[in-house]
């Protein structure tokens, strides 16, 4: 009985850690990423929630206004509810944000009073960050990056600071897409390297762009606009203000366009080492657009471009680029507008204020884009259109003429084909022809070498007839040989007898 409750003993035992050890590997993998809110019941402020949160999280906060000044030491993602409404206000005591870790994004907010003499809204020592879609404004500095690579600072609205956005040996961030205006400087850098500055409007700044120590940066499709005593000034290292045969645009260029592509054909030169050698001729405007996948249009325009608009018209597979743009006095202006080709495969009309007008498609090494230069006056809309059943037409036409060409070729290798045969059907006539008088030859060597073998049979009995007769002579012929050597063998021993006694008798008669 004991036994039996100690082994019953030992099996809940065992059941139990069986269910603690499944429990917990099941809240091993449902553990991830975790949403953390702030606002209303849930987190009050947002440093309280960045305490809480743990590497890969995201803390949600509500709109309101939030006092802090943050400190985000993990690798999370804050996001606001609204740009404009989810406040946070640093009391204009030290920086309003710190970023102390990597891989951390902002957007969402505004950011604004940091220390006004030494504060920054968003102050970053750490790399792989993202500062996007926010409002950054009455701060020393708005974003101050400081020994810190591979960061990206994009569609940010950025104002009335000190400076905008300041680098202290920093190199590899991209920052791009930006409003900087209303500051005292708009960039500054300093002993920073290879950064790329690129899509921004810098305008209504004291200084717009200002380079210490700083080298090998690039600039390229910005907007220097209204800047009060200098759109950029760089101390003498060198930097690349143009990328891929464009560079940015300047409102103090006076340069002329006169191939009409958009690009200036004199330099800009900012300072000593530092050249923009393909100034544009109007602002550089970029608008993201989706269809099926994002797509970016540019436009460099010398008029004010407003009302951006892309459409697609579903009934007659058609889309359509829709935009305003406004000259003042009536003046004469230009849009060259860049579409990628993935998106509008060829340009079939081109509207100005409802009328069709003849624009330029420029001949440029870009294989992936088209570049449309329209030319107008004054105010007015304008409408580049893609009709996707026109294109189809035009497609099945050229394969129409495709197989067109194909079936006469393929006649035309038809004929040829039939008169080969027409030869060789005339040849064979001919072969055969011959073939009958070779085969009438061969009767004839048939019948030659018949006779030819009976004579030769004839011939062959004859030669044997002769060749026993030959044999038979040969015989006599032997034998008479015989008797010819066995006479003259006597007639020789006759001789020589005669002539021993003769010459005995001559010997006597002289002895006599």
């Amino acid at each position: 009985m004991n036994l039996s409750k100690n082994v019953l003993t030992l099996f809940l035992f065992l059941c139990l850690c069986s269910a603690i050890v499944v429990k917990s590997n099941e809240a091993l993998v449902n553990a991830g990423p975790s949403t953390l809110i702030v606002g209303s019941d849930n987190y009050k402020t947002i440093q309280e929630a960045i305490n809480n949160a743990s590497s890969g999280d995201t803390i949600f906060v509500r709109k309101g206004i939030y006092t802090e000044n943050i400190v985000i030491n993990k690798s999370i993602t804050l996001i606001g509810e609204d740009r404009e409404s989810t406040i946070i206000d640093g009391g204009a005591t030290g920086n309003v944000i710190s970023i102390k870790a990597s891989n951390v994004t902002i957007k969402g907010f505004t950011i604004k009073k940091s220390d006004p003499s030494i504060g920054c809204g968003i102050f970053i020592e750490r790399s792989g960050n993202i500062i996007s879609n926010n409002s950054i404004l009455n701060n020393y500095a708005g974003i101050q990056i400081t020994f810190s690579s591979a960061n990206q600072i994009y569609e940010n609205i950025i104002s009335a600071n000190y400076v905008g956005i300041q680098l202290f040996y920093s190199s590899g961030n991209a920052i791009y897409r930006n409003v900087i205006s209303s500051n005292t400087d708009g960039i500054d850098a300093y002993y920073s390297v290879g950064n790329i500055f690129y899509e921004n409007t810098i305008n209504n700044n004291n200084l717009g762009v200002y380079l210490s120590s700083s080298s090998n940066n690039v600039f390229y499709h910005n907007n220097f606009v209204d800047n009060k005593y200098y759109n950029a000034y760089t101390e003498q290292a060198a930097n690349t203000w143009y990328y891929k045969g464009e560079g940015n645009y300047w409102d103090d260029y006076d340069g002329k366009d006169l191939d009409k592509d958009g690009i200036g054909n004199t330099p800009y030169v900012i300072t000593g080492k530092n050249t923009d050698y393909y100034p544009l001729m109007g602002r550089y405007y970029t608008f993201a657009v989706h269809f099926k996948e994002d797509y970016r249009i540019a436009i460099v325009s010398n008029s004010t471009i407003s009302n951006f608009t892309f459409k697609v018209a579903a009934e007659s597979r058609s889309r359509i680029i829709l935009f305003n743009a406004s000259s003042t006095n009536g003046s004469a202006g230009f849009s060259r507008v860049v579409i990628p080709k993935a998106l509008m495969e060829n340009i079939h009309m081109v509207l100005v204020n409802e009328e069709e007008v003849n624009a330029t498609l420029l001949n440029v090494s870009d294989v992936e884009n088209a570049y449309l230069y329209i030319e107008y006056s004054g105010n007015c809309s304008i409408k580049v259109v893609y009709l996707e059943l026109l294109d189809l037409y035009y497609q099945l036409l050229d394969e129409f003429h495709g197989l067109n060409a194909t079936n006469n070729a393929l006649v035309k290798e038809f004929n040829s084909l039939n008169e080969t045969l027409h030869n060789l059907l005339k040849n064979y006539g001919e072969l055969q022809n011959c073939l009958e008088n070779l085969n009438s030859m061969l009767a004839a060597l048939n019948k030659t070498l018949h006779n030819f073998l009976n004579d030769y049979g004839d011939f062959q009995k004859e030669f044997s007839d002769m060749s026993m007769s030959y044999q038979k002579e040969v015989q006599n012929f032997k034998s008479l040989t015989y008797i010819f050597a066995a006479v003259t063998a006597v007639f020789i021993m006759i001789t020589i007898y005669l002539s021993k006694i003769a010459h005995e008798k001559q010997r006597r008669i002289i002895e006599s």
